[in-house]
């Protein structure tokens, strides 16, 4: 069984590593141990960049994009049309290489992925990225491209089966005119040894807190420092160090927001990190106050060392949190909650071993990377 998983952009400069694109390295890998052979294709976005290279073992095809039109006002537009032309003819020139069209976002790669497999009578499956505010489909209507929103339903529509990776995006992709019968819930999955982790919940001094995302206004990491501004104002005497791992638009505007409340000094900025593990069993707690997900790399990754968690209440954290079971979820952008909430778990080792552990169990059980590459290659083995 041959599979080409389509991206905009993997390993480029340009575009910071994000989560669609590391699950995306992260299935293909686990694919390819089932006996599932899967290629990325994605755009050429940096001058020198390889068309072909092997990253993790993993086959990568880098297609010609206009990248330099999409920065010039007036030529976005020919930018768009060359990376769609480009990608129709790589899918149309190499059509004996695969079997199966699998797009890892429902955005401009499923338009061509879709009539590509309309084309060649090859099954096409789409992975909507998020639902909620930054969902691929209320992305669209925000930036009011309403040529586009009306081709991604007409897409999913026409796509042989929709991948959710929680029930809002069900219920999202269905309000779109999708038929039921096409949606197939599948999870984002993460690597587990089972019994591989061994945490001391003793808490470090001071205290170690762990962000990794992106820097982008989707994942809020201003709501975690403004918490922990008010932390260092009422909580003197609470010792604490943020360590963010990431990337990003947001980048700037972040690191004068902790300038500007005072807390600067406690505030490490770590860039992209590949491998967060050293990370995150360092660290007593882990943060995601994000506005929008499918389903978190990072908080799979937290929850798999075990880390205690806390995450914003929002589809796709809910759906892998159950408050005070296995984490903590407060309102997204209330700081004051969030501060509460780290409080609390400074002050309680017993509730910090409580749901580290519990969230250790809810990933060994439910989101193991291996179970998630076999339902894919159930899905695949289905569509032929």
């Amino acid at each position: 069984m041959r599979v080409l998983i389509l991206l905009r952009e993997f390993f480029s400069p340009s575009f910071p590593f994000g989560g669609a694109e590391h699950q995306a390295l992260k299935l293909a890998k686990e694919l390819i141990k089932i006996n599932v052979d899967a290629k990325i294709v994605t755009g050429l976005w940096e001058w020198g960049q390889p068309r072909r290279e092997v990253i993790q073992g993993i086959q990568v095809h880098r297609h010609f994009s206009a990248w330099g039109m999409f920065q010039i006002k007036g030529l976005r537009k020919f930018g768009y049309y060359a990376y769609l032309i480009s990608l129709f003819w790589y899918l149309l020139w190499h059509r004996g290489e695969y079997q199966i069209i699998h797009c890892q976002s429902a955005l401009v790669e499923a338009s061509v992925g879709v009539l590509a497999g309309h084309w060649l009578n090859k099954p096409t499956l789409i992975r909507p990225m998020a639902n909620g505010i930054f969902g691929d489909f209320n992305r669209l209507r925000y930036e009011r491209r309403i040529w586009w929103q009306e081709r991604l339903a007409r897409n999913l529509r026409r796509a042989d089966a929709v991948i959710a990776l929680n029930p809002q995006i069900s219920a999202e992709m269905i309000a779109l005119g999708l038929n039921a019968e096409k949606l197939i819930s599948i999870p984002n999955g993460v690597d587990v040894e089972p019994g591989a982790v061994t945490r001391d919940y003793t808490l470090n001094t001071p205290m170690r807190i762990a962000f990794v995302g992106r820097l982008h206004p989707q994942k809020d990491a201003g709501t975690l420092l403004r918490s922990l501004g008010y932390l260092a104002k009422e909580e003197p005497g609470l010792s604490w160090r943020l360590s963010l791992a990431g990337t990003g638009p947001s980048e700037i505007e972040l690191k004068s927001i902790a300038d500007e409340i005072g807390i600067g000094q406690y505030v490490e900025f770590l860039g992209f990190i590949e491998h967060p593990h050293t990370l995150l069993m360092e660290s007593d707690c882990f943060v995601l106050p994000s506005l929008s997900e499918g389903m978190s790399n990072a908080l799979l990754e937290a929850m798999a060392t075990g880390l205690p968690c806390i995450a914003s209440d929002i589809a796709g954290n809910n759906n892998l949190i159950r408050d005070r079971h296995n984490g903590i979820l407060v309102p997204p952008k209330d700081e004051l909650a969030l501060a509460k909430a780290l409080l609390e778990l400074s002050q309680d080792e017993g509730l910090r071993q409580r749901l580290g552990q519990a969230a250790r169990r809810t990933v060994e059980e439910q989101y193991s990377l291996h179970s998630v590459a076999q339902r894919y290659a159930a899905l695949y083995q289905s569509l032929l």
